[in-house]
């Protein structure tokens, strides 16, 4: 059996996960998914009026 042979028995995911661009794929989706939606979420918070705003406003 040739080298090119035995290739095509592989399947499809046992071929892309030794490639080493899939590898570096996966890797910055799961490094920057999670960082990009904390961040979406801090910036959301700070976007929004602290909770005591109005109280601070209506002492003075």
């Amino acid at each position: 059996m040739s080298g090119r042979t035995q290739q095509r028995n592989e399947s499809v995911w046992t071929r892309a996960v030794r490639r080493p661009w899939t590898v570096v794929c996966v890797v910055a989706a799961v490094v920057v998914g999670p960082a990009a939606a904390t961040a979406s979420a801090l910036d959301r918070a700070n976007a929004a009026p602290p909770l005591h705003a109005e109280s601070a406003l209506e002492t003075r």
